[in-house]
């Protein structure tokens, strides 16, 4: 389950997918809720999850849908399918992950998920996201009196091989302000962070 607040499409998507494709399993979800920290993006992103058998015949179904979005897709990475040179917005279609993955149990995934799909997507540059904006977004949440479970983003972190990174943000950050945030991460945050200079000092 999640607290937060997406925009209308995804429910409107949600409801036109299980009516046309009862067997599908989708999660969906949107930009909206953090739009107000991302300073250099505007532009909405709608993201489904699904299995990857229905993969194409989502993006066939929205692209009649929403002409005016482009569209992206793939098993592991999103791969722009459709590019238009004045979009309003995005959709990105991506196979849920394996039998291990819990956060895919519901119609929205959770807080802790998005934040390390978006970091995920910004750092790799798969999608026009700012990474800069992402960081903002996570010091937010990791600040601010937040429901946020650190555990959890934690261990989501760890599936996107994030883990090293999501620890030297938490420490970096905890230097800073009061972290909602277990005093462990921040020590593996420092430890690593020593190790990566340390590789830097061989070149």
């Amino acid at each position: 389950m999640t607290n937060l607040k997406f925009g209308k499409e995804v429910d409107k998507i949600l409801k036109t997918l299980s009516s046309e494709m009862p067997a599908a399993n989708i999660t969906a979800w949107d930009l909206s809720p953090f739009m107000p920290y991302l300073h250099n993006w505007r532009k909405n992103i709608i993201f489904l999850e699904c299995d990857r058998v229905a993969i194409d015949s989502i993006v066939e179904r929205l692209s009649s849908d929403y002409p005016t979005h482009e569209i992206y897709a793939g098993i592991k990475k999103p791969i722009l399918k459709i590019r238009l040179n004045n979009a309003d917005a995005a959709i990105v279609i991506i196979a849920r992950e394996g039998k291990n993955g819990r956060a895919a149990e519901s119609k929205y995934p959770s807080l802790e998920k998005c934040l390390v799909d978006l970091l995920f997507y910004a750092k790799n540059e798969l999608l026009p996201i700012s990474l800069k904006d992402i960081i903002d977004l996570w010091r937010h949440y990791l600040t601010e009196e937040e429901p946020l479970r650190f555990n959890e983003l934690y261990r989501y972190s760890l599936r996107r091989y994030l883990g090293w990174f999501v620890s030297i943000l938490a420490y970096e950050l905890s230097k800073k302000a009061e972290l909602n945030a277990d005093s462990r991460h921040c020590k593996t945050g420092l430890k690593n962070l020593e190790l990566i200079k340390m590789v830097a000092k061989l070149e």
